[in-house]
């Protein structure tokens, strides 16, 4: 298999594009971070779809969480935790294209922006149905954007932060007013609020997934597998293959090892130790190595250790990336305290608080000088997070804190008690922010009147700055921002970052035709095997 590595190492040749969308700045040659060099956005093998797609058959994923409901309002929509399965049945608006580094038409036929790019004009195709035979029109769109903003999903702050009002002028054409000018208005329509949900969906209590996608929801079984179905009648044609299956497996090197032993076909792969194996074996797929997609979510509620600001600066003077590289990753990691990664396009003068094991002792004594009991809960999942979590608590010993470690059975577990019961103190999660989506996310994980602040955190001047990130018009600007919010991150420690991760679709080259997008959502209609 030949092999054409970091095809599209995005950015590094778009100076002059826009944050969260195309931002980047010219940037000197990036340090070795002791990663393998086939660790980059893009194609790890350059995909050869040049035949004819070959029909029937199916696509057994491994994915490393399971989605329980395909709705865009419960699931977040990413590649970690259902965006490619609701992709698959929903379809996206707009998709992020690889080779153009710009948003374009998917599900909808075009998108356009006025001169002052504050407001949008959705153009649908003509007689694109749902799966249950109603038409997805600008009245459809309309309505599944107001269920989105009704029910809170997941992205609802960032969508009405940033978007004013969406209205229906005609049955194709659905027009946005924006709060602010912002080119890369179509990220929004590439995620979650793009994924058009059909009325019919809501059945009372009872949600069934109906979506204008390639497949259709046959069968779901709880911690075992979900179905999909082609649909004959998909707006791109009837799909090569006759169904998806699904089936989630925690362990990261059980994931590796059903798509060595042919049991899976595409797998989702996120540790650096078990992506340098794929590599090595000559697997092929898409990989987008976002910033912060490797942390620790912190706790700022008031009962929790982490409340305390000094004990959240001591924690990142006590982390030793190199010890955690070496103990975790086996040396390949992605690691930085930085919120941004070594391999973005942004590359910050502006530094992170040091490995300063004497300031982290000074931090903890002042705290439990004020009654802190020198105790905190680190949580992960069972197996998957206990190295991190055996060398976060010899990191901590060192400077006076006693780490406590709880492990739940499944990353769907995580997210239970991290959204709904708010038990932790800092729990392994991930940021998930690439380059072109550095705004929205930020804004998204730590403005303090986001829904998917799940931390808490909550800081009037990194508020302010994200803001004005938003509002930046230039590199330059948005650089000189960024600059700044590194700085005051330092200051109040929302979130700890501890690197990148190869987010990684991989499969093997009997497989072809998977579209990426973004936030490691692959396209699966028109996939076939050979």
């Amino acid at each position: 298999m030949r092999r054409r590595t970091g095809t599209l190492l995005a950015g590094l040749v778009a100076a002059s594009l826009v944050l969260a969308g195309c931002g980047g700045t010219d940037t000197e040659e990036k340090q070795d971070t002791g990663a393998p060099a086939e660790f980059a956005n893009g194609f790890v093998v350059e995909p050869d779809d040049s035949g004819e797609p070959t029909r029937g058959g199916r696509l057994e994923v491994v994915t490393y969480s399971e989605a329980r409901v395909l709705d865009p309002v419960q699931t977040i929509a990413n590649g970690s935790s259902g965006g490619t399965e609701m992709a698959a049945v929903f379809d996206l608006l707009v998709r992020y294209d690889q080779d153009s580094e710009t948003y374009v038409p998917q599900l909808a036929e075009g998108l356009e922006a006025n001169e002052a790019q504050d407001e949008w004009t959705l153009t649908l195709r003509d007689g694109v149905t749902f799966s249950d035979g109603t038409p997805l029109d600008a009245d459809a769109v309309v309505w599944s954007l107001d269920r989105y903003v009704e029910k809170g999903g997941g992205q609802v702050s960032f969508l009405t932060h940033a978007v004013r009002s969406w209205t229906a002028s005609d049955a194709r054409t659905v027009r946005f007013e924006l709060t602010r000018p912002w080119a890369d208005f179509g990220y929004l329509l590439s995620t979650g609020p793009g994924m058009v949900v059909g009325k019919g969906s809501d059945q009372g209590e009872r949600f069934t997934p109906i979506g204008a996608g390639p497949y259709v929801q046959e069968r779901y079984t709880p911690q075992e597998e979900l179905l999909l179905t082609a649909r004959e009648d998909y707006w791109g044609g009837e799909p090569p293959l006759e169904s998806l299956r699904f089936f989630p497996i925690s362990a990261e090197s059980g994931r590796l090892d059903v798509l060595r032993n042919g049991e899976a076909d595409m797998a989702y792969l996120r540790e650096a130790p078990t992506a340098k194996e794929a590599l090595e074996d000559g697997y092929g797929g898409f990989m987008e190595i976002g910033s912060i997609s490797r942390g620790l979510l912190l706790n700022h509620r008031e009962g929790s250790a982490t409340e305390d600001v000094r004990i959240r600066q001591a924690l990142m003077h006590a982390l030793d990336v190199d010890v955690i590289n070496q103990r975790t990753a086996e040396g390949v990691g992605l690691v930085s305290t930085g919120i941004l990664n070594d391999l973005s396009r942004w590359d910050l003068e502006a530094e992170p608080l040091e490995h300063d094991v004497e300031k982290a002792k000074e931090l903890v004594e002042a705290a439990k000088a004020d009654g802190f009991d020198g105790t905190i809960s680190f949580k992960g999942v069972a197996k998957v997070s206990e190295t991190m979590g055996v060398t976060l608590q010899g990191l901590l010993s060192e400077v006076g804190l006693e780490v406590s470690l709880d492990y739940v059975p499944s990353v769907t577990d995580l997210v239970n008690d991290i959204y709904v019961t708010n038990d932790f103190d800092m729990v392994i999660w991930s940021f998930g922010m690439p380059d072109r989506a550095v705004y929205p996310e930020l804004y998204e994980k730590v403005h303090s009147s986001a829904r998917g602040n799940s931390g808490a955190s909550s800081d009037p001047e990194l508020d302010r700055l994200i803001e004005e990130l938003g509002a930046a018009g230039s590199p330059d600007e948005q650089q000189g921002v960024l600059e700044q919010i590194q700085e005051q991150w330092n200051e109040t420690v929302p979130y700890a970052p501890l690197g990148a991760t190869p987010e990684w679709n991989a499969w093997g080259e009997d497989v072809h035709g998977i579209v990426p997008s973004i936030d490691s959502i692959m396209l699966l209609g028109g996939a076939w095997k050979a």
